[in-house]
């Protein structure tokens, strides 16, 4: 972080919040207990993310409120080798496959992998909640390829080294099964337990 400038809030002040921080740590913040679902459940399957390629980094802030008065989460998971579209599609589906997933449906969705390499390597979905669930998900899947890519390898050799043994290679049959509509996912073949799932529905 110091070699690009920026400053951890806490190295300052160990003991108390940064004045950045504070807005955002105000108890009773509207809409927080109304999404609790939402940022409980994406934490225990954050292990979908693996399944879009090699895991490079995720971040994730929260967004606006939504007019249902709930959160919108925003994450960016950054990968790298990994699908393209068919990659960014699986992920989503996965993680709004009744079973396992979370109880959002995905309604919007703009994806750049047909455009030139590094043109853009951003594709956003974005998912509400499912009737009775307030909020929203955001996810920007980001995948680094080219000059960007061949830095990483180039520089942090061992971390990437480290990353690719997280990435999640997918059975054959999932894809398929996703094609045909993915549902019902209590149905998955093998009785195979996806990862980040917990093993209780949301």
């Amino acid at each position: 972080m110091g070699t690009y400038g920026m400053t951890p809030c806490h190295r300052d002040l160990p003991a108390r919040w940064h004045p950045a921080e504070r807005p955002y740590r105000q108890p009773g913040r509207r809409g927080t207990a109304a999404s609790a679902w939402l940022t409980s459940g994406l934490l225990r399957r954050v292990g979908l993310i693996r399944t879009l390629g090699v895991p490079l980094a995720v971040t994730g802030w929260l967004g606006h409120h939504e007019r249902d008065g709930g959160e919108r989460w925003i994450i960016d998971p950054t990968f790298a080798e990994g699908h393209g579209a068919a990659g960014h599609r699986r992920l989503m589906a996965l993680l709004a496959a009744p079973g396992w997933g979370l109880p959002v449906t995905p309604w919007d969705n703009h994806c750049n992998c047909h455009l030139p390499p590094e043109y853009s390597d951003q594709c956003t979905t974005i998912a509400a909640g499912a009737a009775g669930r307030r909020g929203a998900l955001e996810v920007h899947t980001i995948h680094r390829s080219g000059r960007r890519l061949r830095w990483i390898q180039q520089h942090r050799p061992t971390i990437y080294a480290a990353q690719q043994q997280l990435a999640l290679p997918m059975p054959a049959w999932v894809d398929g099964w996703l094609e045909r509509g993915g549902s019902p996912a209590s149905t998955v073949p093998g009785g195979v337990t996806m990862a980040g799932s917990s093993g209780h529905g949301w």
